[in-house]
């Protein structure tokens, strides 16, 4: 069998999902996750699940603004392939979900393939802008300590010195006390060390969303410009690639001219600084459920402190992988949780649970409306051939 460069990262998308799910698994203390998911407060699930839709439909509405200068397309269209889209990349492999619904909106509304792809690649640009704009300014607001450290430290000191008393009474071995007292001491020390080290380690993220911030307000700048002055700006930035190789300068300058064009589709520059504006409201949206959710769980966490765990999740979900993030996002929401003292069977748990209303309810919603558009999955799997060559 010849392994061509899409068959190849879809083994090493396998592969990264079956580590992550591996990690993620092999740390499960099922009594405690049990209890954990028993005690939960499920009340929250309903508001979870109607902000994440609320997400969705914002995205068709900016992806109407997108599409508008070129062809007027309904909300409920695109809310429609929007949500084949995200069931797509659910149920089927090579996230094939990215492609599904550009095909089917050119398809419907008998627009260039081309042209709805340029709306998608203009969506992802802002969506890349927007996790830069919330990557540099949340450090500025996440606590360098957190109340759900001190929390949990308690927690485990009390049920150390519960098991230690316990010890002492079944045996009444003075030696059994003092082992006792040992592990108690231990399990204190790992706390205060846990203590120290997640603060330490968000200062050093404060001290990156520097960096993240200027290169945030060097992209934002650079988009204004090539909006405001295309030939000037597109002519500056073609000569600063001359840092690359012949062949992939050819493509980065074709890529260039490609994203300069479809700047100019928005003839009132005021369109663009609200698709801008509605792309920082769909990432606000997109934090509020992990915020939500996790007064389910009793989790202390702040939204700044949300806002960072959608980051990362969002990082963590651009990486090769199976169909559904299985693994990747369990363990990406594992680490970070981890990161604000929050107990590993929570922050599983939480995980498990974000994890299926964001991808259940979802698919189910996506088959519903291909269903509606008369059409199958095995139809919409072949989408990616007509994946036009030049994009």
């Amino acid at each position: 069998m010849k392994l061509n460069k899409k068959k190849v990262i879809f083994i090493a998308g396998i592969l990264i999902s079956i580590i992550c799910s591996w990690l993620f698994a092999r740390k499960i203390e099922w009594s405690h996750l049990n209890a954990a998911l028993r005690e939960a407060n499920y009340i929250y699930v309903i508001p979870t699940i109607i902000i994440i839709f609320v997400s969705h439909y914002l995205r068709a509405v900016r992806w109407s603004s997108l599409i508008a200068p070129i062809k007027k397309v309904s909300v409920l269209n695109l809310f429609s392939a929007t949500m084949i889209g995200f069931m797509g990349n659910s149920v089927l492999p090579a996230r094939v979900g990215e492609i599904i619904r550009p095909v089917m909106v050119a398809r419907k509304e008998n627009v260039k393939i081309t042209t709805s792809f340029a709306t998608v690649v203009m969506e992802r640009i802002f969506d890349v802008l927007s996790i830069i704009v919330f990557a540099s300014l949340l450090f500025f607001f996440l606590p360098s300590d957190t109340s759900q450290d001190k929390s949990v430290s308690m927690i485990n000191h009390a049920e150390a010195s519960a098991e230690d008393l316990k010890t002492k009474d079944i045996n009444g071995k003075q030696s059994r006390y003092h082992n006792g007292k040992g592990q108690d001491a231990s399990s204190s020390a790992v706390n205060e060390e846990r203590q120290t080290d997640s603060p330490n380690l968000i200062k050093q993220l404060k001290k990156w969303s520097i960096i993240m911030a200027f290169f945030g307000i060097l992209a934002i700048t650079t988009l204004f410009l090539l909006s405001v002055y295309p030939q000037k700006a597109g002519t500056v930035l073609e000569k600063l690639l001359f840092i690359f190789p012949h062949h992939l300068k050819d493509k980065l300058v074709n890529l260039l001219h490609s994203f300069i064009s479809g700047l100019q589709v928005f003839d009132n520059k005021k369109q663009l600084i609200w698709i801008g504006a509605l792309s920082l409201i769909i990432w606000f949206f997109n934090a509020t459920p992990i915020y939500v959710l996790c007064y389910a769980f009793d989790i202390k966490l702040s939204f700044a402190g949300a806002c960072f765990v959608m980051v990362c999740i969002a990082l963590a979900v651009a990486l090769p992988q199976a169909p559904g993030f299985i693994g990747v996002f369990h363990i990406a929401i594992q680490k970070t949780l981890d990161l604000f003292g929050v107990g590993l069977a929570s922050a599983q748990s939480f995980a498990i649970i974000l994890w299926a209303l964001s991808i259940i309810p979802v698919t189910i919603v996506g088959l519903l409306f291909l269903w509606r558009e008369g059409l199958s999955l095995g139809e919409i799997s072949h989408y990616e051939e007509k994946v036009p060559e030049q994009m």
